[in-house]
């Protein structure tokens, strides 16, 4: 009897197995992950070395792992149980608070005369692109804005890293070396501090500010450019020649995305409406797109994620309004540039803007020598500040 039982156990076992690897191959696939914000593994490479070495097996293995039926109710169900039964402090990468959600940072050394050396070299080449729009008599600025884990160091629990003194220590480096080398600094930090340091200039679910934060720092950059001498930009005032809305749609922000969307604080995007309409014409990558920088979703129920702004990360994006009148500017960076995007091409005859970490058809350097723009600004975030490669290269 007891041998009959293993046997029905064995069946059973290896009948499941067979259906559930059968529903794995025959039923329909998305090619993206959208909690997980990732295109899923293609299949492998077969080839003789492939196989010989046995990287073939590791990649259809993981490709199995990618398509599995049930996969993502699957890692809800882990999620839900980390965040409900067991409390973990950090799930998924995601350091959950009462009301924050914060990126994991692991335990680290800080090596104050390594972030230095490295802040002489940023330095050195934003000095050198100064140099270069000056030449033609353009004015530029650096804006560094706190990314979220600066933003709310202080909400992190006491036995993870905050990375406080990172951000003391590279903040601190890089405003004496673009001191000492007269390149056109503005730290937002300061500035949402005096403003109160409220939790609309960054967001607690997402790494980025909301438009309020682009917001004020669109209003900085337009003063720090008129000190440096540059031209003295229309800024719109709340209230007068703007008014923002918040979104009734659920903010699917980074962290509650990494979160399965089980966990989040209510937060909503805004959007603003400028009170004279300004009509402008946009391009994407050369072509001509539709009139419009909020990717609104199809109705008020659906998730909207922080590519609202812009529609999201574009390698290259001009909108024009026809107003010679106005300077021409370009903003580069990376995505904490969209949201600023949306508000600034109030200012501009032409506002144009580079994502870096997206292929582009030439260098930094001859786009602005090919264009002329009389005003640029790069905004880069705290993480980013000493990186020289991808949206840092300056060259």
């Amino acid at each position: 009897m007891k041998r009959l039982s293993d046997r029905l156990m064995a069946i059973l076992f290896a009948g499941g197995l067979l259906a559930l690897m059968c529903a794995t191959i025959l039923l329909p696939k998305n090619r993206y992950s959208y909690y997980e914000n990732r295109n899923l593994a293609d299949f492998p490479e077969i080839s003789r070395n492939t196989v010989l070495s046995g990287q073939v097996f590791d990649d259809l293995e993981t490709m199995f792992c990618d398509y599995a039926a049930g996969r993502t109710s699957m890692l809800k169900l882990r999620t839900w149980a980390d965040l409900n039964l067991f409390h973990r402090p950090v799930v998924n990468d995601v350091v959950v608070t009462e009301d924050t959600l914060l990126p994991y940072r692991a335990p680290e050394t800080v090596d104050a005369s390594a972030i230095a050396a490295q802040a002489e070299l940023v330095a050195a080449d934003n000095r050198a692109l100064q140099d270069l729009i000056e030449g033609y008599g353009g004015t530029y600025l650096y804006v560094a804005v706190p990314c979220q884990y600066a933003y709310y160091a202080d909400t992190y629990p006491w036995y993870l890293n905050s990375r406080a003194d990172y951000t003391a220590a590279e903040l601190s480096a890089l405003t004496e070396a673009m001191t000492r080398q007269g390149v056109n600094f503005l730290d937002m930090g300061p500035v949402f501090d005096a403003l109160g340091h409220g939790e609309a200039y960054s967001s607690r679910v997402d790494n980025h500010y909301g438009l309020y934060g682009a917001y004020e720092t669109y209003r900085a950059a337009v003063n720090a450019i008129a000190a440096a001498g540059g031209p003295e930009l229309d800024f719109p005032e709340e209230g007068t020649d703007l008014t923002f809305s918040a979104l009734p749609n659920p903010y699917m922000g980074s962290r509650t995305r990494k979160l399965m969307g089980l966990r989040g604080n209510g937060e909503h995007l805004l959007t603003a409406e400028f009170t004279a309409p300004l009509p402008f014409t946009r391009q994407d990558n050369g072509a001509d797109t539709a009139p419009t920088v909020y990717a609104l979703p199809a109705d008020e129920d659906a998730p909207v994620l922080y590519a609202l702004y812009m529609g999201g990360d574009i390698a290259e994006t001009v909108l024009s309004t026809d107003r010679p009148d106005r300077p021409d500017g370009l903003i580069f960076g990376d995505s904490f540039t969209n949201a600023v995007e949306c508000l600034a091409y109030y200012s501009f005859d032409q506002l144009r803007s580079l994502d870096l970490r997206h292929d582009t058809d030439m260098a930094l350097t001859e786009y602005i020598k090919l264009y002329r723009p009389e005003v640029v600004i790069c905004i880069r975030d705290y993480e980013a500040l000493l990186s020289r490669d991808a949206n840092g290269d300056l060259s």
